[in-house]
Formats: C-alpha cells, sequence, structure tokens
C-alpha cells in the first residue's frame, strides 16, 4: 500500500530580539519577530515604563548606532498600570530585509513631536 503524508505548511519561525533601554530610560523587553513568507509579526515586551503611558513605534533602516529613517509604523505600545506592555503588529514583509538591516525604536512619547521623538528603548533585528 501507498502511504501518504498529509502536506503540511511551514510553520514560522520566531526570532527573538533585546530591546533596550536608551538612557536614561529604565524600561527594558524583548522583541519577539515571527515571520512567514509575507508577513512579519512584531510582539514587543516590556517592563518598566511609566505606568498607562503611550509611545509610537516603529520600525527602522539601519541599527541602534547606526540610525536610519522609519521602514514600518508598529501599533503604539500602551503601558498598562504597572508599567508593562505587550504590543503586536503584522506587515506586509520579508525578513530579512533583502538590502541592509532594521532596528525596532520605542519612542518617547504618544506623538512625534518635539522631545516625543526621542528614543526610549531600541532593539536591533538582528544578532
Amino acid at each position: 500500500p501507498v502511504v501518504t503524508t498529509p502536506a503540511t505548511t511551514p510553520s514560522p519561525a520566531a526570532l527573538v530580539f533585546k530591546l533596550n533601554g536608551v538612557a536614561p530610560a529604565t524600561a527594558s523587553g524583548t522583541i519577539m519577530m515571527t515571520t512567514t513568507p509575507t508577513s512579519l509579526t512584531v510582539e514587543q515586551k516590556i517592563s518598566g515604563l511609566q505606568a498607562s503611558s503611550v509611545h509610537v513605534s516603529h520600525i527602522h533602516m539601519g541599527s541602534c548606532a547606526a540610525r536610519g529613517g522609519i521602514k514600518y509604523a508598529l501599533n503604539p505600545v500602551v503601558a498598562d498600570s504597572q508599567g508593562g506592555a505587550d504590543t503586536k503588529t503584522t506587515v506586509k514583509a520579508s525578513y530579512p530585509p533583502k538590502t541592509g538591516s532594521w532596528y525596532v525604536v520605542v519612542h518617547v512619547g504618544p506623538d512625534m513631536s518635539g522631545t516625543n521623538s526621542r528614543y526610549l528603548l531600541c532593539g536591533n533585528l538582528f544578532k
């Protein structure tokens, strides 16, 4: 007899990166990135934020040390009453990028005006 096995779809690959506070920030966290051939899901788990604070977040081109422009907008990071946040965003993209490198930024405030645009947390999306 012929034994057939059902076709399996490849399971998404998960990568974990560190999200470091930019001085004087004391917040820190991790970025868990799950990839498929056509999409990228970025989950940011952060602790040490100001309670109930809101922060814009992006994937930028470059690295935390060699900053570049915004590549993808991510969902806002919204802290709970304990200063913790767990935010997920899915974008249509493939990883790794065809050229260069990417990093994630959590900005100080809820928009990009004035000092709100400063980096609060930064994490490179490469080892």
